[in-house]
């Protein structure tokens, strides 16, 4: 007969000391820091409310959330890397809606928008404003449309990259004014309102122009959108001024790799729902210039597959190609 084999009493005592401490599930979610992947350049709004966003989200699950920005290739570099992760909810990106409803239109990128990632929620609408440098000379949008046409080729334009949200709208508004214009892309926004502030630039559509326009250092010609901006309430939109077909629509979301567990999915929805509530955060999210608009995954997901349907036939109708 075999003898059993004998057990130490260091042995006995950890066994006691492990069937004392609960077990912990394994779908305990989180149990280590998440990754915040961030589809822009540090500086920009994306940036910024990524940033709000990591800070809110490890208030309330008690990790901490690293932010890890990963700009380039309009985005899609932190896409692609987010849509390979591993579907436990520690990898997740924030990115706006070009990212999957554009850029896959106009490249190999490498993902599916809409099969390629799990919708968690909707976190802002961008406030935009068309503004140009002070030392062109137009002050209405009038006079920059007719200026273009005066001057075919002279004009160019700044956007956070080729084939974001920024770089068709401005180039949607600038076929249905009818002037030629060149496109400069940079690698987010904080670059392309610093080259127009140091005259490199004329005019661009974008968030960050904001300020600068309030500041005196920029010269505001049309809001960006369906209603005017509650801070330059006397600039008109680009529908008032006669160009109601310029698609506007710009958010920013969470989302993550394909195969999330919907438990996960729910909770850090969950989190984001609340934090959009807080008035200490909306005052936060209000300073970088975005509205806060919280959609659940599924809606999310809704508005995601009409964005791609939107912006592809937009696109293919324009001929705006990745340059």
């Amino acid at each position: 007969m075999l003898e059993a084999p004998r057990i130490g009493r260091r042995a006995l005592a950890a066994m006691g000391m492990a069937a004392a401490i609960p077990a912990t599930p394994a779908h305990a979610f989180p149990d280590r820091p998440l990754r915040l992947v961030v589809a822009y350049a540090a500086g920009g709004t994306g940036d910024l409310v990524g940033r709000l966003v990591g800070e809110a989200l490890a208030t309330r699950l008690g990790v901490p959330v690293v932010v890890e920005n990963q700009g380039g290739a309009g985005g899609a570099i932190a896409a692609r890397a987010v849509s390979r992760a591993a579907p436990d909810g520690h990898t997740i990106l924030l990115a706006g809606n070009a990212i999957f409803a554009i850029l896959p239109h106009m490249a190999n990128v490498g993902y599916d928008p809409v099969t390629g990632f799990t919708p968690i929620a909707n976190i802002s609408e961008s406030q935009r404003l068309l503004a140009v440098r002070n030392t062109l000379p137009v002050t209405t949008l009038a006079e920059l449309v007719t200026y273009g046409k005066r001057n075919p080729g002279r004009l160019n334009y700044g956007s956070s990259g080729i084939g974001s949200t920024l770089h068709v709208m401005t180039e949607m508004f600038r076929r249905e004014a009818g002037f030629e214009a060149v496109h400069i892309p940079f690698r987010g926004s904080a670059p392309g309102v610093q080259a127009m502030l140091a005259g490199d630039v004329d005019f661009m559509i974008d968030t960050v122009v904001i300020q600068h326009v309030q500041q005196g250092r920029l010269r505001g010609l049309a809001a960006v959108g369906d209603r005017r901006l509650p801070q330059l309430p006397d600039i008109p939109t680009l529908a008032e001024q006669g160009f109601p077909n310029v698609r506007t629509s710009g958010w920013q979301a969470l989302m993550g790799p394909p195969g999330m567990a919907p438990a996960v999915v729910a909770q850090l929805a969950g989190r984001v729902e609340a934090m959009l509530v807080e008035p200490a955060f909306l005052e936060r999210l209000a300073r970088v210039g975005v509205v806060p608009s919280y959609r659940s995954p599924s809606q999310l997901a809704e508005d995601l597959a009409e964005d791609t349907r939107q912006f592809g036939a937009l696109i293919r109708a324009a001929g705006i190609t990745a340059e």
